[in-house]
Protein backbone atom coordinates (compact mmCIF):
# COMPACT_ATOMS: atom_id res chain seq x y z
CA UNK A 1 0.00 0.00 0.00
CA UNK A 2 1.14 3.45 -0.45
CA UNK A 3 2.44 5.02 2.62
CA UNK A 4 -0.13 8.17 4.10
CA UNK A 5 1.67 11.42 4.78
CA UNK A 6 1.66 11.74 9.01
CA UNK A 7 -1.04 15.04 7.87
CA UNK A 8 -3.22 12.95 6.63
CA UNK A 9 -3.76 10.35 9.95
CA UNK A 10 -7.19 12.33 11.17
CA UNK A 11 -9.20 11.87 7.90
CA UNK A 12 -12.46 10.65 8.74
CA UNK A 13 -13.04 7.64 6.12
CA UNK A 14 -16.94 7.31 4.58
CA UNK A 15 -18.28 4.91 2.42
CA UNK A 16 -20.07 5.99 -0.69
CA UNK A 17 -22.71 3.00 -0.03
CA UNK A 18 -24.23 5.86 3.21
CA UNK A 19 -25.83 9.71 2.17
CA UNK A 20 -24.68 12.20 1.06
CA UNK A 21 -23.24 10.43 -1.07
CA UNK A 22 -25.12 9.47 -4.97
CA UNK A 23 -23.88 6.62 -7.09
CA UNK A 24 -24.23 7.12 -10.43
CA UNK A 25 -24.09 4.67 -13.82
CA UNK A 26 -24.87 1.53 -12.39
CA UNK A 27 -28.42 0.77 -13.33
CA UNK A 28 -29.51 -2.17 -10.66
CA UNK A 29 -27.72 0.23 -8.03
CA UNK A 30 -30.83 0.87 -5.85
CA UNK A 31 -31.78 -2.73 -6.13
CA UNK A 32 -28.76 -4.75 -5.38
CA UNK A 33 -25.99 -2.47 -3.91
CA UNK A 34 -22.90 -3.72 -6.11
CA UNK A 35 -20.98 -2.23 -8.37
CA UNK A 36 -21.84 -3.84 -11.27
CA UNK A 37 -23.19 -2.70 -14.56
CA UNK A 38 -25.91 -5.63 -14.88
CA UNK A 39 -27.66 -7.87 -12.29
CA UNK A 40 -26.72 -10.32 -10.41
CA UNK A 41 -27.72 -13.14 -12.29
CA UNK A 42 -27.15 -17.39 -12.25
CA UNK A 43 -24.36 -19.29 -14.25
CA UNK A 44 -25.64 -19.71 -17.47
CA UNK A 45 -28.19 -16.86 -17.92
CA UNK A 46 -25.92 -14.65 -19.82
CA UNK A 47 -22.59 -15.29 -21.71
CA UNK A 48 -19.45 -15.74 -19.18
CA UNK A 49 -17.58 -13.47 -21.14
CA UNK A 50 -20.16 -10.54 -20.15
CA UNK A 51 -20.76 -11.90 -16.90
CA UNK A 52 -17.30 -11.30 -16.09
CA UNK A 53 -17.05 -7.80 -18.34
CA UNK A 54 -20.30 -7.07 -15.89
CA UNK A 55 -18.04 -6.18 -12.96
CA UNK A 56 -16.03 -3.61 -15.19
CA UNK A 57 -17.64 -0.39 -13.85
CA UNK A 58 -17.48 1.38 -16.95
CA UNK A 59 -19.57 4.70 -16.34
CA UNK A 60 -19.83 4.82 -12.71
CA UNK A 61 -20.23 7.83 -10.75
CA UNK A 62 -19.83 9.13 -7.40
CA UNK A 63 -21.05 12.26 -6.97
CA UNK A 64 -21.27 14.41 -3.70
CA UNK A 65 -20.45 18.22 -2.47
CA UNK A 66 -18.17 18.80 0.00
CA UNK A 67 -15.62 21.76 1.49
CA UNK A 68 -13.15 19.40 2.63
CA UNK A 69 -9.96 20.71 2.38
CA UNK A 70 -8.43 17.04 1.74
CA UNK A 71 -9.84 14.43 -0.56
CA UNK A 72 -8.70 11.07 -0.82
CA UNK A 73 -9.52 8.04 -2.15
CA UNK A 74 -9.06 3.84 -0.75
CA UNK A 75 -9.55 1.42 -3.15
CA UNK A 76 -9.75 -2.93 -3.55
CA UNK A 77 -10.16 -4.12 -6.84
CA UNK A 78 -10.23 -7.25 -8.49
CA UNK A 79 -6.80 -7.54 -9.85
CA UNK A 80 -3.96 -5.77 -10.77
CA UNK A 81 -3.96 -4.01 -14.59
CA UNK A 82 -3.49 -6.07 -16.95
CA UNK A 83 -4.04 -4.58 -20.44
CA UNK A 84 -1.36 -4.23 -23.00
CA UNK A 85 -2.44 -1.10 -24.66
CA UNK A 86 -4.41 0.52 -22.12
CA UNK A 87 -2.96 2.92 -19.19
CA UNK A 88 -3.55 1.98 -15.87
CA UNK A 89 -5.41 5.05 -15.28
CA UNK A 90 -8.15 4.08 -17.52
CA UNK A 91 -7.65 0.43 -16.33
CA UNK A 92 -7.95 0.50 -12.32
CA UNK A 93 -7.83 4.42 -11.63
CA UNK A 94 -10.69 7.07 -10.37
CA UNK A 95 -10.29 10.51 -11.66
CA UNK A 96 -11.74 13.98 -10.00
CA UNK A 97 -13.84 16.61 -12.06
CA UNK A 98 -15.18 19.59 -10.16
CA UNK A 99 -18.60 21.74 -10.59
CA UNK A 100 -21.91 20.96 -12.06
CA UNK A 101 -22.88 19.54 -15.13
CA UNK A 102 -22.34 21.78 -17.80
CA UNK A 103 -19.50 23.08 -16.56
CA UNK A 104 -17.57 20.39 -14.96
CA UNK A 105 -13.66 20.97 -14.71
CA UNK A 106 -11.02 17.75 -14.66
CA UNK A 107 -8.52 17.89 -11.22
CA UNK A 108 -6.67 14.71 -11.22
CA UNK A 109 -6.34 11.07 -11.33
CA UNK A 110 -5.47 8.35 -9.03
CA UNK A 111 -1.69 7.25 -9.00
CA UNK A 112 -0.47 3.79 -8.10
CA UNK A 113 1.92 1.21 -8.69
CA UNK A 114 1.19 -0.59 -12.06
CA UNK A 115 0.52 -3.84 -10.36
CA UNK A 116 -1.18 -3.00 -7.61
CA UNK A 117 -4.62 -4.34 -6.69
CA UNK A 118 -5.46 -1.67 -3.76
CA UNK A 119 -3.91 1.32 -3.42
CA UNK A 120 -4.56 4.48 -1.34
CA UNK A 121 -4.44 8.15 -3.52
CA UNK A 122 -4.83 12.00 -2.53
CA UNK A 123 -6.75 14.01 -4.98
CA UNK A 124 -6.25 17.20 -3.00
CA UNK A 125 -4.72 18.83 0.03
CA UNK A 126 -4.62 21.99 1.74
CA UNK A 127 -6.92 23.31 -0.42
CA UNK A 128 -9.46 26.45 0.23
CA UNK A 129 -12.56 24.77 2.68
CA UNK A 130 -14.81 26.20 0.13
CA UNK A 131 -18.25 24.05 -0.96
CA UNK A 132 -17.33 22.10 -4.16
CA UNK A 133 -19.52 19.64 -6.56
CA UNK A 134 -17.22 16.59 -6.83
CA UNK A 135 -17.71 13.35 -9.20
CA UNK A 136 -15.25 10.64 -9.24
CA UNK A 137 -15.42 8.27 -11.94
CA UNK A 138 -14.93 4.72 -11.91
CA UNK A 139 -12.20 2.27 -13.54
CA UNK A 140 -13.02 1.42 -17.04
CA UNK A 141 -11.67 -2.15 -17.42
CA UNK A 142 -11.43 -3.57 -13.78
CA UNK A 143 -14.22 -4.64 -10.84
CA UNK A 144 -14.23 -2.45 -7.55
CA UNK A 145 -14.72 -4.64 -4.33
CA UNK A 146 -14.43 -1.49 -2.32
CA UNK A 147 -14.18 1.77 -2.06
CA UNK A 148 -13.39 4.56 0.85
CA UNK A 149 -13.80 8.61 0.75
CA UNK A 150 -11.24 10.74 2.91
CA UNK A 151 -11.98 13.69 4.32
CA UNK A 152 -10.44 16.25 7.07
CA UNK A 153 -12.52 15.52 10.23
CA UNK A 154 -14.50 18.83 10.28
CA UNK A 155 -15.25 18.81 6.49
CA UNK A 156 -19.22 19.61 6.14
CA UNK A 157 -20.94 16.65 3.08
CA UNK A 158 -24.18 17.40 1.05
CA UNK A 159 -25.50 16.04 -1.37
CA UNK A 160 -24.96 16.76 -5.32
CA UNK A 161 -27.95 18.71 -6.84
CA UNK A 162 -30.18 16.32 -8.31
CA UNK A 163 -30.27 15.83 -12.09
CA UNK A 164 -32.59 17.08 -14.47
CA UNK A 165 -34.70 14.25 -14.91
CA UNK A 166 -34.98 11.28 -13.86
CA UNK A 167 -34.26 9.26 -17.23
CA UNK A 168 -31.46 7.71 -18.30
CA UNK A 169 -29.30 8.02 -21.19
CA UNK A 170 -28.18 3.81 -21.82
CA UNK A 171 -25.31 3.26 -24.08
CA UNK A 172 -24.79 -0.52 -25.64
CA UNK A 173 -22.16 -1.84 -27.52
CA UNK A 174 -18.38 -3.05 -27.63
CA UNK A 175 -15.05 -1.99 -26.00
CA UNK A 176 -14.85 1.53 -27.61
CA UNK A 177 -18.17 2.29 -25.58
CA UNK A 178 -16.99 0.68 -22.76
CA UNK A 179 -13.83 3.52 -22.81
CA UNK A 180 -10.95 1.46 -24.32
CA UNK A 181 -8.35 2.96 -24.77
CA UNK A 182 -8.76 6.03 -23.20
CA UNK A 183 -6.14 7.51 -20.50
CA UNK A 184 -8.11 7.80 -17.96
CA UNK A 185 -11.99 7.14 -17.12
CA UNK A 186 -13.10 10.75 -17.50
CA UNK A 187 -12.80 10.52 -21.05
CA UNK A 188 -14.73 7.31 -22.38
CA UNK A 189 -17.28 9.04 -24.52
CA UNK A 190 -20.57 8.33 -22.02
CA UNK A 191 -17.93 10.03 -19.29
CA UNK A 192 -17.88 12.94 -21.29
CA UNK A 193 -21.35 13.16 -22.49
CA UNK A 194 -21.97 12.83 -18.91
CA UNK A 195 -20.97 16.23 -18.11
CA UNK A 196 -22.37 17.83 -20.89
CA UNK A 197 -26.16 16.83 -20.34
CA UNK A 198 -27.52 16.92 -16.47
CA UNK A 199 -28.89 13.11 -16.74
CA UNK A 200 -27.69 9.71 -15.96
CA UNK A 201 -25.49 7.67 -18.11
CA UNK A 202 -25.27 3.96 -17.80
CA UNK A 203 -22.16 2.53 -19.65
CA UNK A 204 -22.88 -1.08 -20.88
CA UNK A 205 -20.21 -1.51 -23.21
CA UNK A 206 -18.93 -5.25 -23.36
CA UNK A 207 -15.63 -5.36 -24.63
CA UNK A 208 -15.35 -7.75 -27.40
CA UNK A 209 -18.58 -9.13 -26.72
CA UNK A 210 -21.29 -6.25 -27.81
CA UNK A 211 -23.02 -8.79 -29.99
CA UNK A 212 -26.50 -8.11 -29.76
CA UNK A 213 -27.03 -10.81 -27.02
CA UNK A 214 -30.82 -10.94 -26.60
CA UNK A 215 -30.59 -11.54 -22.94
CA UNK A 216 -28.89 -8.14 -22.60
CA UNK A 217 -31.71 -6.48 -24.68
CA UNK A 218 -33.77 -8.06 -22.27
CA UNK A 219 -32.39 -7.07 -19.01
CA UNK A 220 -31.75 -3.34 -20.65
CA UNK A 221 -35.85 -3.50 -21.22
CA UNK A 222 -35.74 -3.45 -17.29
CA UNK A 223 -34.00 -0.44 -16.71
CA UNK A 224 -36.56 1.69 -14.94
CA UNK A 225 -37.23 5.26 -16.91
CA UNK A 226 -34.98 4.74 -19.90
CA UNK A 227 -34.56 8.05 -21.74
CA UNK A 228 -32.51 7.00 -24.98
CA UNK A 229 -30.79 4.10 -25.88
CA UNK A 230 -27.93 4.08 -28.38
CA UNK A 231 -27.19 1.05 -29.65
CA UNK A 232 -23.39 0.99 -30.88
CA UNK A 233 -22.19 -2.35 -31.24
CA UNK A 234 -21.66 -2.96 -34.67
CA UNK A 235 -18.14 -3.51 -34.57
CA UNK A 236 -18.43 -6.20 -32.49
CA UNK A 237 -20.16 -8.19 -35.13
CA UNK A 238 -17.86 -10.69 -37.20
CA UNK A 239 -19.95 -9.83 -40.16
CA UNK A 240 -23.05 -8.05 -41.60
CA UNK A 241 -25.25 -11.26 -40.87
CA UNK A 242 -23.97 -10.76 -37.04
CA UNK A 243 -25.91 -7.61 -37.47
CA UNK A 244 -29.17 -8.95 -39.39
CA UNK A 245 -29.56 -11.48 -37.12
CA UNK A 246 -29.50 -9.90 -33.63
CA UNK A 247 -30.05 -5.92 -34.36
CA UNK A 248 -33.68 -6.41 -35.43
CA UNK A 249 -34.80 -8.78 -32.65
CA UNK A 250 -32.75 -6.03 -30.08
CA UNK A 251 -34.95 -3.47 -31.15
CA UNK A 252 -37.94 -5.47 -30.73
CA UNK A 253 -37.72 -6.69 -27.18
CA UNK A 254 -36.77 -2.69 -26.35
CA UNK A 255 -40.16 -1.81 -27.56
CA UNK A 256 -41.97 -4.41 -26.37
CA UNK A 257 -41.50 -2.58 -23.27
CA UNK A 258 -40.88 0.99 -24.64
CA UNK A 259 -42.59 2.21 -27.54
CA UNK A 260 -41.92 5.73 -27.74
CA UNK A 261 -38.21 5.74 -25.74
CA UNK A 262 -35.76 7.13 -28.26
CA UNK A 263 -33.30 4.57 -30.11
CA UNK A 264 -30.01 5.76 -31.86
CA UNK A 265 -28.42 3.21 -33.97
CA UNK A 266 -24.42 4.26 -34.23
CA UNK A 267 -22.72 2.54 -37.15
CA UNK A 268 -18.91 1.55 -36.58
CA UNK A 269 -15.99 3.97 -37.15
CA UNK A 270 -13.30 3.74 -39.67
CA UNK A 271 -10.23 1.51 -39.41
CA UNK A 272 -6.84 2.08 -40.10
CA UNK A 273 -6.68 -0.69 -41.85
CA UNK A 274 -9.59 -0.12 -44.17
CA UNK A 275 -6.49 1.27 -46.07
CA UNK A 276 -5.07 -1.43 -47.38
CA UNK A 277 -7.62 -3.65 -47.19
CA UNK A 278 -10.46 -2.73 -49.65
CA UNK A 279 -12.81 -5.26 -48.17
CA UNK A 280 -12.93 -4.21 -45.05
CA UNK A 281 -14.26 -0.56 -46.30
CA UNK A 282 -16.98 -2.49 -48.18
CA UNK A 283 -17.90 -4.62 -45.09
CA UNK A 284 -18.34 -1.25 -43.06
CA UNK A 285 -20.45 0.60 -45.92
CA UNK A 286 -22.26 -2.45 -45.83
CA UNK A 287 -23.09 -2.55 -42.66
CA UNK A 288 -23.70 1.07 -42.42
CA UNK A 289 -26.32 0.26 -45.09
CA UNK A 290 -27.95 -2.16 -43.00
CA UNK A 291 -28.63 -0.37 -40.13
CA UNK A 292 -29.58 3.08 -41.94
CA UNK A 293 -32.19 0.75 -44.04
CA UNK A 294 -33.26 -0.73 -40.72
CA UNK A 295 -33.86 2.35 -38.94
CA UNK A 296 -35.41 3.86 -42.39
CA UNK A 297 -38.06 0.88 -42.74
CA UNK A 298 -38.83 0.98 -38.53
CA UNK A 299 -39.52 4.82 -39.16
CA UNK A 300 -42.03 4.29 -42.21
CA UNK A 301 -43.80 1.45 -40.06
CA UNK A 302 -44.39 4.21 -37.71
CA UNK A 303 -41.78 4.56 -35.04
CA UNK A 304 -41.16 8.12 -34.93
CA UNK A 305 -38.44 7.68 -32.31
CA UNK A 306 -35.68 5.75 -33.80
CA UNK A 307 -33.23 7.41 -35.45
CA UNK A 308 -28.93 6.77 -37.54
CA UNK A 309 -25.86 8.09 -36.99
CA UNK A 310 -23.12 6.76 -39.51
CA UNK A 311 -19.79 6.68 -36.81
CA UNK A 312 -17.84 7.60 -39.87
CA UNK A 313 -18.89 11.13 -39.42
CA UNK A 314 -18.13 11.57 -35.83
CA UNK A 315 -14.01 11.49 -36.24
CA UNK A 316 -14.09 13.98 -39.46
CA UNK A 317 -11.04 14.31 -41.54
CA UNK A 318 -8.20 13.43 -39.24
CA UNK A 319 -10.20 9.59 -38.62
CA UNK A 320 -6.79 7.95 -39.27
CA UNK A 321 -5.18 10.19 -36.09
CA UNK A 322 -7.84 9.19 -33.52
CA UNK A 323 -6.91 5.49 -32.15
CA UNK A 324 -4.33 3.69 -30.02
CA UNK A 325 -4.65 0.64 -32.60
CA UNK A 326 -6.25 1.58 -35.42
CA UNK A 327 -9.52 0.93 -34.26
CA UNK A 328 -9.76 1.93 -30.06
CA UNK A 329 -9.66 5.61 -30.04
CA UNK A 330 -7.15 7.79 -27.80
CA UNK A 331 -8.86 10.78 -25.71
CA UNK A 332 -9.02 12.78 -28.65
CA UNK A 333 -11.27 10.06 -30.89
CA UNK A 334 -13.23 9.97 -27.76
CA UNK A 335 -13.48 13.38 -27.47
CA UNK A 336 -14.70 13.75 -31.44
CA UNK A 337 -16.86 10.47 -30.97
CA UNK A 338 -18.72 12.70 -27.98
CA UNK A 339 -18.87 15.78 -29.99
CA UNK A 340 -20.10 14.32 -32.61
CA UNK A 341 -23.23 12.44 -30.55
CA UNK A 342 -23.93 15.99 -28.36
CA UNK A 343 -25.87 17.85 -30.50
CA UNK A 344 -27.77 14.33 -31.59
CA UNK A 345 -28.75 13.90 -28.30
CA UNK A 346 -29.79 17.19 -27.65
CA UNK A 347 -31.97 16.89 -30.61
CA UNK A 348 -33.43 13.45 -29.27
CA UNK A 349 -33.66 14.36 -25.51
CA UNK A 350 -35.24 17.85 -26.50
CA UNK A 351 -32.12 19.74 -24.79
CA UNK A 352 -31.55 23.21 -25.64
Amino acid sequence: MVQIDPEDEELLWLSPYEPPFQISGFAWWSQERKYRRLPVVVAGAIREEVDNLANHTAGGQIRFQTNATQLMIKVRLYGPNNMDHITATAVNGFDCYLGLPGSQLYYGTTRFPHNADEYESVFFKSVEPELRCITLNFPLYQGVHEVQIGVNSDAKMMEFPPYDSDGKVILYGTSITQGGCASRPGMAYSNILSRRFNIEFINLGFSGNGKGDPEIAEYISQIEKPGCLVLDYDANCVNLNGLITTMPEFIRIFRSRHSEVPILVVSRTPCGYEQVKSSTYEERVARRNYQSGLVREHREQGDRFIYFCDGADLLGEVWDECTVDGLHPTDLGFMLIANGLTPILKDILQIS
